[in-house]
């Protein structure tokens, strides 16, 4: 039998799909930290203790990423694997749901805050930036650039119909930094939008346009929001905000 070693980690009992406690389907969900290494055994021992449907871990990566002043950043990405009370199984629907919950419980939700352009991306990425203020009409009010997933945050001017304005995502391409690699663009006003979208509760509107990965325009794009999130939350002074994303 393998020798075990003391670890210590905090372990959540969650109740997915459910309002209230002691209701829904229960996951066990352990948080690990980039540096605990179980092994698989172990891992089905303890889910084996908990005897519940399913035991998640959960563990953050730690390779790093570079950001355009070239300092070191982690990755939020996380690690997930699911076992039952007697075996490890590839894919648990209920348990990914209660893993999340955990992850914003506990604040570790990955956000990728951008940074104010310094003069040398500025000017490498000013070809890009005259591409979107010429396809708004308008100037642009603010850049900035997330390190953490090399998407480009553009705040137009908020009386930019965001909904309805038709963007050529091939004028695009054809500004690709010739330095910096950015991945993705998030075009975002202040709420209440202006057109068909227009309801007078949403704090923000974007919509994100990642034609260098052959997708011209993510409809539903939740990475894209670990962005546009925090930089409206600085803007807004609001942590919680109802926003709507593309058209």
């Amino acid at each position: 039998m393998e020798q075990l070693k003391e670890v210590t980690f905090p372990v959540y009992m969650v109740d997915a799909f459910a309002s209230e406690a002691l209701t829904g389907n229960p996951a066990v969900v352990c948080v690990l930290e980039p540096d605990t290494e179980l092994s698989s055994a172990t891992m089905q021992h303890i889910a084996a203790e908990m005897n519940q449907t399913t035991t998640a871990f959960i563990r953050p990566f730690t390779a790093p990423t570079l950001s355009l002043d070239n300092k070191t950043l982690p990755n939020n990405e996380f690690s997930l694997r699911w076992f039952t009370p007697i075996t490890e199984t590839p894919l648990c629907g209920h348990a990914t749901l209660a893993s999340s919950a955990v992850i914003f419980e506990i604040n570790h939700f990955p956000l990728n805050p951008g940074v104010a352009l310094k003069p040398a991306a500025q000017a490498d990425l000013q070809p890009l930036l005259d591409v979107c203020s010429a396809i708004c009409g308008m100037n642009i009010v603010e850049v900035r650039h997330s390190p953490g997933t090399n998407y480009l945050l553009v705040r137009l001017d908020d009386r930019v119909d965001l909904a309805n304005l038709v963007v050529d995502t091939n004028r695009l391409v054809a500004a690709e930094p010739k330095i910096f690699k950015i991945t993705g663009v998030i075009l975002t006003v202040r709420g209440p939008p202006q057109g068909a979208l227009a309801r007078a509760d949403y704090d923000f509107i974007s919509r994100y346009f990642e034609p260098w990965r052959g997708n011209p325009e993510d409809h539903v794009c939740g990475s894209a929001h670990t962005v546009s999130a925090p930089y409206w939350t600085e803007v807004l002074g609001k942590k919680s905000q109802e926003s709507s994303h593309g058209e």
